[in-house]
């Protein structure tokens, strides 16, 4: 018995013959996809649980956001208006804040919008760093989504010892791992080399010899001073970092590489490692002098270079479609047009990703024997038609909100833009609760116009030893950059 029955789609398999059906049939039987095939007339009175007419509509891979963190959903709008360091240094110090004076609902409730916010944008799976992993984990695997996760390790930052925080970590991963009927896996996630201690690494690289499957995730060549930073733990450079550790190969995601040059983008394709690009919120704020992404070194040599959306806080943003067009549009500013094909786009934001994740026998593409994870997205509008060349469409034209409906393990959670997997109105007034919690107790001032920070920084009103270590020892810009 066929579960799942979706006919005459336009069929974006993303697999490696790079299909496209143009009147096509995916059949979804316990979580997996059994067919992709063209639509034979009798497949329109079909018997199946559950059948979608998906005439004029693109059926293409759940979207994978490669690299972000989600602690901070509820603070949207109130940075968005201030210079790059002064929102780093003042999301940093309100994380305590609210870690402190807000508690877990707070974070619980940032997490059940996010993973709203995610599966009404076709994000299936996301790939998280976080400081409250756990509650990350439960509110993923509630809202029948796919996440991996890992608990953000940083000594530097983080009051609580290495030891305590390696601890911690291996707690999460005996949890959480393959939890959720296997949607939700873990990861290691040490922050960087601006915010680990030599002790933290050594229990990173314990970690990884203990869960040799698990991917590292952790952030690298963000900060100019990445090779004093790195220097700091004994290294040459944050790739001879990670070298001496054995914590660089095939299994490793390195986000940003902002200040990374040719020669690292050689060393990195080397070592197998995945490459997660985040453009916009550097964009965003970014300065005359500063280094820029070193895209044209990293397709050279080969390196597998995907997308994600980093912090919701930046420029307040969850459409990871729209991401992938500013990912084209920066990079062929800054290095010349045709950096990146409209199916390369695609393919970062489905099957290369996942292919990053260690999820690539799974998911990625709509192919029999994988997850029946898919989204259905309405091309039949003014908007779109008359139209050729599809890829360049479904990066240059079409946003989130032309998702309507999204499948993971063969579940429908969201049909015709009804949310099915969620219940809304609760997301939203808890969201709501605690935003205005969190503008009261710490001396936000909002309005329709815009939000004002306190009188008197919240960095300075916070005592938290680790931002005062950190401070002290790599100085405000990388204080500042460990809120990412």
């Amino acid at each position: 018995m066929t579960d799942l029955l979706i006919h005459d789609a336009i069929v974006v398999t993303m697999d490696r013959e790079n299909r496209v059906l143009e009147n096509g049939s995916v059949r979804v039987s316990d979580g997996t996809v059994s067919s992709v095939e063209p639509t034979d007339p009798a497949d329109r009175d079909a018997t199946a649980s559950r059948v979608i007419d998906a005439d004029g509509k693109v059926v293409m891979p759940g979207l994978v956001d490669a690299h972000r963190h989600t602690d901070f959903t509820l603070v949207q709008g109130l940075f968005s208006e201030l210079a790059g360091d002064e929102l780093l240094t003042e999301a940093l110090s309100l994380y305590h804040t609210a870690e402190s004076a807000l508690g877990e609902s707070f974070f619980e409730a940032g997490w059940r919008l996010a993973c709203l916010r995610q599966l009404t944008h076709g994000v299936t799976t996301v790939n998280a760093m976080d400081f409250t992993p756990a509650i990350g984990a439960e509110a993923i695997g509630d809202a029948g989504l796919r996440g991996v996760i890992g608990p953000e390790l940083a000594d530097l930052l983080d009051p609580a010892p290495a030891d305590e925080q390696i601890a911690d970590a291996r707690r999460f991963i005996e949890t959480y791992h393959g939890s959720h009927g296997g949607r939700v896996t873990a990861s290691i996630a040490p922050g960087g080399e601006a915010g680990c201690s030599r002790e933290l690494w050594e229990g990173v690289a314990d970690l990884r010899a203990a869960y040799p499957d698990l991917r590292l995730h952790t952030h690298l060549y963000d900060s100019a001073a990445a090779d004093t930073m790195a220097a700091g733990s004994g290294a040459s450079d944050p790739l001879d970092l990670l070298d001496r550790y054995d914590l660089l190969d095939e299994r490793t995601l390195l986000t940003h590489l902002l200040h990374a040059d040719r020669d690292d983008a050689g060393r990195i394709a080397e070592s197998g490692a995945h490459v997660l690009h985040c453009p916009t919120v550097y964009s965003y704020f970014r300065s005359g002098g500063r280094s820029w992404f070193p895209l044209p070194s990293l397709s050279e040599f080969g390196a597998n270079v995907v997308i994600g959306l980093d912090d919701p806080f930046w420029f307040d943003s969850w459409d990871l479609i729209q991401e992938a067009k500013h990912a084209r549009l920066l990079s062929n500013y800054e290095y010349g047009s045709q950096q990146w094909s409209s199916y390369d786009l695609l393919e970062a934001i489905t099957v290369d990703a996942a292919r990053a994740l260690g999820l690539d026998d799974r998911i990625g593409s709509l192919e029999p024997g994988k997850r029946a994870d898919l989204i259905v997205v309405d091309v039949d509008t003014p908007r779109h038609r008359p139209f050729s060349n599809l890829p360049s469409v479904l990066v240059n034209t079409v946003t989130a909100g032309d998702v309507e409906t999204v499948v993971v393990d063969g579940r429908v959670l969201m049909a015709d833009r009804s949310v099915e997997s969620m219940d809304v109105e609760s997301v939203r007034a808890a969201a709501t609760r605690e935003r205005e919690r969190l503008e009261s107790r710490t001396g936000w001032e909002t309005s329709l116009a815009g939000s004002t920070p306190p009188d008197e920084s919240i960095l300075r009103r916070v005592s938290s030893r680790a931002l005062l270590r950190a401070a002290r020892q790599y100085g405000r810009g990388a204080l500042a950059r460990w809120v990412r």
